[in-house]
């Protein structure tokens, strides 16, 4: 068998040889696609409201004097918290006409007046949220609160950390899957949002009309996704 000593081959041999030797060392550059979740909890801290009084009478006068008297009511009732009622709306009272078929064929329709008022705010102290719904239920004011009307002051703000931390959560999911590889989480070729929930709630009372106050109102989550390309090196 004839042995060749590697200085005699030439350049180029010499240059293959050493490829080969070396192939299963190299790490060649790739691309690692992960998705990052993250999301942050929170308690609501305030509140939309709007009560609405309303009145039906033959008269018109009679319909717009009981509407008026209700919302009077309600300014006495709410006098010790007006300070803390916030972007305060108390709408124009607005009167209508409704004619009700008659009750026997042949008979006269009814025209009847309608009248109603209608009181917006938010209220950012929920500890005085009872007595602020009992202030409405003793003047004879409607309203409906459920899920929707509750918030956070600063929801963009909790939006942007349950981002923050998904994002952390795709750069954690590379640098270990890098590591595990021998490698090591470079750069980042791409990211993108893949939508994030509303805040939806987990526990909360409901109340209506008079049906009672809200005694509690549950936690909610916001949850947020992304899905990033790293370099792999």
């Amino acid at each position: 068998m004839r042995f060749i000593s590697y200085r005699h081959l030439p350049s180029i041999a010499r240059t293959a040889v050493l490829a080969a030797a070396l192939a299963p060392t190299l790490a060649f550059a790739g691309e690692l696609s992960v998705t990052g979740e993250g999301n942050v909890q929170y308690t609501p801290d305030s509140v939309r409201l709007q009560f609405s009084a309303r009145a039906e009478n033959a008269d018109p006068q009679k319909a717009t004097q009981a509407v008026r008297e209700a919302i009077a009511n309600w300014e006495e009732n709410i006098k010790a918290y007006r300070n803390q009622l916030d972007d305060y709306n108390n709408a124009t009272l607005n009167l209508y006409t409704q004619r009700i078929p008659p009750q026997k064929e042949g008979g006269e329709p009814q025209v009847r007046s309608v009248a109603s008022q209608t009181v917006s705010f938010t209220l950012s102290a929920l500890d005085t949220l009872n007595p602020v719904l009992e202030a409405a239920q003793d003047s004879d004011l409607e309203y409906h609160i459920g899920d929707g009307n509750f918030y956070h002051s600063k929801e963009d703000s909790l939006q942007q950390q349950a981002l923050g931390h998904a994002i952390d959560d795709a750069k954690a999911q590379c640098e270990f899957i890098a590591k595990r590889l021998n490698q090591s989480c470079g750069e980042v070729k791409s990211i993108s949002t893949n939508g994030s929930s509303r805040p939806m709630p987990m526990m909360m009372a409901d109340a209506r009309g008079k049906s009672g106050p809200v005694t509690a109102v549950g936690k909610r989550t916001v949850n947020v996704s992304v899905s990033a390309t790293f370099e792999i090196d």
